[in-house]
């Protein structure tokens, strides 16, 4: 069975790729991982917050060490002793690329467009072979308007175009007022691939304590509805590749993505439940799936239920929202 696929120039051994998680953090989980059949890897976000905390805090240190006895100065740690988590982000690149023969794809969650490009730079040097650009943003500003932001979004695309020769991803959320008109735009800028989508982990609130905590709660197979329509919708869109992420934990949720048009079918919390070798169940179940259903090839299941191969295009307008809500049984 021919499961091989392209993604950011790639030719991979088939459409499932590990995407961020602690997972993809360790060097011996991403062996595994690529043993269980991954067929390329997103490292964990970089986070400009963190490295911009960190340097704060070392310049701190160094500012109120200058000014100390020098007795006082031999309990300071030396400024390379210091492990920064750009250092450790770096380092993980470098030794992913030597331990696996997969793509290593890095993750880039900017909030300057300094910082966007600087760090860009910084991980392709490291030997990251594409980027992927995690925008992250929740706008609750309300001076800024909706174009404004997509414009933010638009520019730091740009400058991470030029700043680096590296296939470049967009990671964004379903909350756009037109996405098919921001991911064409996306794709001007400099796009090579798009992934639906990020998932917002919002905050839960404790009326006890009167705090505001976080709360993780992996997603199932219920989250791939929207990142499934909106594939379906932008398929026939777009020249840019299509990654699918969110919700795909059975192989007939996979078949669902890549039917919809994805390139890629990404996976992280089924990964975090099964573990690594939950990759060579999504596998063995596509190939068993296509082979009961007569398909030769990836490339012949791609793309058969996008939007402009259905009989009626509008189900992914209103039409499905009118029919659910006479028809359904509730």
């Amino acid at each position: 069975m021919n499961l091989k696929t392209s993604y950011l120039g790639f030719t991979l051994s088939s459409p499932f790729v590990a995407s961020a998680s602690p997972m993809t953090g360790k060097i011996d989980k991403l062996r595994a991982l690529e043993d269980a059949g991954a067929a390329a890897v997103v490292l964990p976000s970089v986070f400009e917050e963190q490295l911009r905390q960190e340097q704060e805090a070392m310049d701190r240190l160094l500012t109120n060490s200058a000014d100390s006895l020098a007795e006082a100065q031999s309990f300071f740690p030396e400024a390379d002793l210091y492990e920064r988590n750009s250092d450790r982000s770096l380092e993980l690149v470098r030794q992913a690329r030597e331990a696996l023969d997969i793509p290593v794809i890095a993750s880039l969650n900017g909030i300057s467009p300094e910082g966007w490009t600087q760090f860009a730079r910084d991980l392709a040097g490291a030997g990251a072979q594409a980027i992927e650009l995690n925008l992250y943003h929740v706008g609750c500003a309300p001076e800024i308007s909706g174009a404004d932001l997509e414009h933010q979004h638009l520019d730091v695309v740009r400058a991470v175009r030029e700043a680096v020769d590296l296939p470049l991803a967009v990671k964004l959320s379903p909350w756009f007022s037109s996405l098919a008109h921001f991911a064409n735009q996306l794709q001007s800028a400099g796009a090579d691939a798009l992934v639906l989508f990020n998932r917002f982990y919002q905050p839960d609130l404790d009326p006890e304590t009167l705090t505001a905590g976080k709360t993780l709660q992996l997603s199932d197979s219920t989250d791939l509805l929207l990142p499934l329509s909106w594939i379906a919708i932008l398929r026939p869109q777009l020249q840019a590749q299509l990654a699918h992420t969110g919700g795909v934990h059975t192989p007939e949720d996979a078949v669902k993505a890549l039917m919809a048009g994805a390139d890629v079918v990404m996976t992280t919390a089924a990964l975090l439940k099964n573990g690594p070798q939950h990759l060579q169940t999504l596998r063995d179940g596509l190939i068993e799936w296509m082979q009961t259903h007569d398909y030769a090839s990836l490339d012949q299941l791609r793309s058969s239920m996008s939007r402009e191969k259905l009989p009626n295009p509008a189900i992914f307008e209103r039409l499905n929202y009118m029919k659910l809500l006479k028809t359904a049984e509730w």
